[in-house]
């Protein structure tokens, strides 16, 4: 629940940023106030350091309240790159529209599906074979996968164990594969990232 208040909260806003300054970034942009690229990597800065400040107190009240197991560090790391990738993805699908009513019509359809692939209220192997590939383009699924992994990994009791394990095999994590979760949350913020890129520079030459 802590990881899924992480990516909706911190998308939302971000979703709406562009289609809610487009006008004015248009404006600027054909009067040559400054580039595409610059507009894009200023806004990347800001958004880098409000999800690192929303992620850590989320994180922080959530680590004392809840008395998780884990590392406090790899806690709010992973939930971080949650954040980062989630909003990398809204906002690629803000720099492809240009209504905000819209932009959060999309919002429903991209980021409400991830927490049914996940793994945590629908194990992998109940879902579809024909559908069940989409869990790994999602990256809810992978930081899952790791948060499980951190908080389960050690339980202590037979009981607890049996029950760990079952938990970690139901989301089909694997200690073993933890550093092909973390390459493969980089790959899809930098594939969003790259995308936003293109659609917010198409847009643009679009309106000249």
């Amino acid at each position: 629940m802590v990881l899924m208040a992480a990516m909706m909260g911190t998308a939302q806003p971000a979703l709406l940023t562009f289609p809610q300054e487009r006008p004015v970034f248009l404006r600027e942009y054909s009067t040559n106030h400054y580039s595409v690229v610059s507009y894009f990597l200023s806004r990347l800065t800001i958004e880098v350091l409000v999800t690192a400040l929303q992620c850590f107190f989320l994180v922080l009240v959530s680590f004392l309240l809840f008395g998780f197991q884990s590392n406090f560090f790899f806690f709010y790391i992973n939930t971080y790159a949650l954040a980062m990738v989630s909003t990398a993805l809204a906002v690629m699908l803000g720099c492809t529209v240009e209504d905000p009513k819209l932009a959060t019509e999309m919002m429903r359809i991209v980021f409400v599906p991830q927490l049914l692939f996940a793994g945590f209220f629908v194990s992998p192997s109940l879902i579809p074979s024909w559908l069940r590939w989409l869990r790994y383009v999602f990256s809810l699924t992978y930081v899952m996968r790791l948060g499980v992994l951190e908080e389960f990994s050690d339980c202590h009791g037979q009981k607890a164990s049996i029950a760990c394990d079952a938990l970690i095999d139901a989301v089909d994590a694997e200690s073993d594969e933890s550093w092909s979760y973390w390459i493969i949350l980089a790959v899809l913020f930098i594939f969003f990232r790259l995308s936003a890129l293109f659609f917010l520079q198409r847009k643009a030459t679009k309106f000249l």
